[in-house]
Order: structure tokens, then sequence, then C-alpha cells
């Protein structure tokens, strides 16, 4: 009672502190989950705050309630881009990388111009064992993250060079891994790799 009576007022206090906003958030995804269950039970119709509580429970592992916070976007709000990518990543971590599949094409065919939905593709083809996919997908992430940086730039926005490192080292760290075996279908055999 007093841990929770604490938060509620750091949160009222300070709201400059109570910038959850994953992934740069400064409070830990605890709390950043208490903060949007308050947004949420204040404004059920809060698909920002609905969908950065599922982003929140996801990051805790807490994957089904992770879910049910998509989905009520997606009830609400049935072409919202973030809830679809959500729903992918829910199911990466749940191994079910056919639904995973579905959910993030979906997201790509929402914003074509989101990097990180074509990451995400890249980690399902990958987890899935279809590297040579795979490639292609964190390939393609690049050059739109470039895109993305060459329009910013142009538009005097100070552009965010952290989407294209991650990127860039996972495209490395993959091709490492996978430099030995031979590029081939999931559905001829490859065992899928791991799941973070």
């Amino acid at each position: 009672m007093i841990r929770e009576l604490l938060i509620i007022l750091v949160i009222l206090f300070f709201p400059t502190l109570v910038q959850a906003d994953p992934p740069r958030g400064l409070l830990p995804d605890a709390i950043a989950e208490l903060q949007y269950k308050m947004l949420v039970d204040i404004n059920p119709h809060d698909i920002d705050a609905r969908n950065k509580l599922g982003m929140a429970l996801l990051r805790e592992n807490k994957l089904q309630e992770a879910e049910n916070q998509f989905a009520e976007v997606l009830r609400q709000a049935p072409r919202d881009f973030d809830a679809h990518d959500g729903m992918g990543l829910v199911k990466i971590k749940q191994r079910d990388f056919p639904a995973a599949l579905s959910w993030i094409q979906k997201a790509i065919s929402l914003s074509e111009t989101d990097t990180m939905a074509r990451f995400h593709l890249g980690l399902v083809y990958e987890y899935s064992g279809r590297f040579r996919e795979a490639e292609i997908a964190y390939n393609q992430a690049l050059a739109v993250n470039d895109r993305n940086m060459r329009i910013a730039i142009r538009l005097n926005h100070t552009p965010e060079g952290l989407n294209r490192k991650i990127i860039k080292d996972t495209l490395q760290n993959f091709k490492m891994m996978h430099s030995h075996a031979i590029f081939r279908d999931s559905t001829k055999g490859k065992e899928a790799g791991h799941v973070p």
C-alpha cells in the first residue's frame, strides 16, 4: 500500500520523471505498467496508453495480459499499426511464428515506412529458420531506416540513429551465426532459432 502511494505521489508531483515511453523510459516497466493502467482506467478509449501498457506487459513477459491489451486496441481501432506490431511481438515470444508473421505483415501493410516492423519480420523469419528471408528483411529494415533518416534531415528534424545501430548489429550477428549454414526454407527441416 505504501509503495503504491509513493508511486502515485511521484506521478502526480514529478510528471517529467514518469515518461515511461518504451524503449526510452526513465522508469522500470513495473512502474510504467502501473502508470499506463491508471491512464487506461481513467480513459478506456486511450489507445496510445493501452498500446504502451501492452508493450510494458510484453517486456515483463506478461504475454496474455499484453495480448489482451493489444486485442482491445484492435477492437476499438482495427487498423492500429502499433497493436498489430505488438501482437506480432507477443506471438514471437509465444513461439507461434505463423501467427507472428501474419500480424507483422499486416503491421507493415499499415505503415510501410516503419523500420522496426521490418526488423521484427526479420526476427520471425530467423527464429523460424527461414534465414534467407530474415537477411532480406533485416536489409529492408536498414534501407527503410536510412530513407527515413534522409527525409528527417531534409525536413530539419533530428533523425534517430538508434534503430540503425540495433538493426545493423543484429544483421552482423545474424551473418556471423549463420554464415556456415546453408540457407534453406524452414519447411525443409531447418530447426528454429532461439527466441529471447
